[in-house]
């Protein structure tokens, strides 16, 4: 099951992110949100955050089932994604932005201000009007 669900979500950064690497045992979550607002910057992106814990169930429906969603993926192209375990590596990223509750998503700008945050589990289709909500306009 845990091997599933970190498939899953590898599967998911790997496919959103473009990115060729993993990074089991890799960095600090703070040095992922660090590297995010720099690719952020770069590309005039926003950065979602999505801050989880293992234990959580809701997390890891939002995984299994929101995430997994082929229009959700291809929507969080226009973004850059990080996933931090508020547990492991990325406590300060959650008390820098008030996190209380699992999951919760952070939309943060380049300059590192949050923008919005959503608490809780949310559908496929809902996350797609958040995401649609969050694009700058033309």
């Amino acid at each position: 099951m845990i091997r599933r669900r970190f498939a899953l979500a590898l599967a998911l950064l790997l496919a959103v992110a473009g990115c060729g690497r993993s990074r089991p045992g890799g960095g600090t979550a703070a040095h992922d949100l660090s590297q995010a607002l720099d690719r952020a910057r770069a590309g005039g992106q926003i950065v979602m955050v999505d801050v989880y814990t293992d234990w959580c169930g809701w997390c890891k429906k939002l995984d299994r089932e929101t995430y997994a969603d082929e229009r959700v993926r291809t929507a969080l192209r226009e973004f850059v994604p990080i996933k931090v375990d508020a547990e492991k590596g990325g406590r300060a990223v959650a008390e820098k932005y008030g996190v209380r509750g699992f999951p919760t998503i952070l939309f943060v700008g380049a300059d590192g201000r949050m923008i919005r945050k959503v608490q809780g589990y949310v559908d496929a289709d809902e996350m797609l009007r958040i995401l649609a909500s969050m694009r700058k306009p033309a």
